[in-house]
């Protein structure tokens, strides 16, 4: 056999070398389809997650506003206060006056105690809110409107009245 020249090997390794390589397009590398299932995941966890939050700090806020909220009673407190702050508003505009005010403060305070307690007692006397515990305050301040709403001047004001009224019904039980 034969033994190669060397410099002839190295002429023929420089002229491959000096050479291009013969022009050839290589395709794209594929991307595999386990990156989109990845990310198309990716997006339902942290949809899932928002989506969860938003639902337990909901349930949450719902919880404590229907643990918060009045009670009966304290709802029909609010409402009888609105209808002795209307009769108030009333009077300092000017529409109502104070003999008018107090009758209707009279009635309101007996709404009250029908709507709280369930005895009727528009037309109940003073000895009878009075003898009872629960409807004392109300006597009291009833007593206290009965000389103002049927006499034809007072020296009571009602803005007075109104605010016994007011602290009657919020100390109400």
């Amino acid at each position: 056999m034969p033994v190669p020249e060397p410099r002839a090997a190295v002429r023929e390794v420089g002229r491959l070398l000096s050479e291009p390589a013969p022009p050839e397009i290589i395709d794209p590398p594929q991307y595999s389809i386990a990156w989109v299932i990845l990310a198309v995941l990716c997006l339902l966890v942290i949809a899932a997650l928002i989506l969860g939050t938003l639902r337990i700090t909901r349930a949450i806020e719902k919880r404590i506003a229907y643990r918060n909220r009045p009670g009966e009673g304290e709802a029909l407190k609010a409402e009888f206060l609105r209808a002795v702050n209307d009769i108030a508003d009333r009077h300092e505009a000017g529409t109502l006056g104070a003999r008018e005010g107090h009758h209707e403060l009279t009635g309101v305070m007996r709404r009250f105690v029908r709507r709280t307690t369930g005895h009727d007692v528009t037309s109940q006397d003073l000895a009878t809110l009075l003898a009872e515990e629960r409807t004392r305050p109300v006597g009291a301040l009833i007593s206290r409107l009965y000389e103002p709403d049927f006499a034809k001047a007072s020296q009571q004001d009602l803005r007075d009245s109104v605010r016994e009224a007011r602290e009657v019904i919020r100390a109400w039980s």
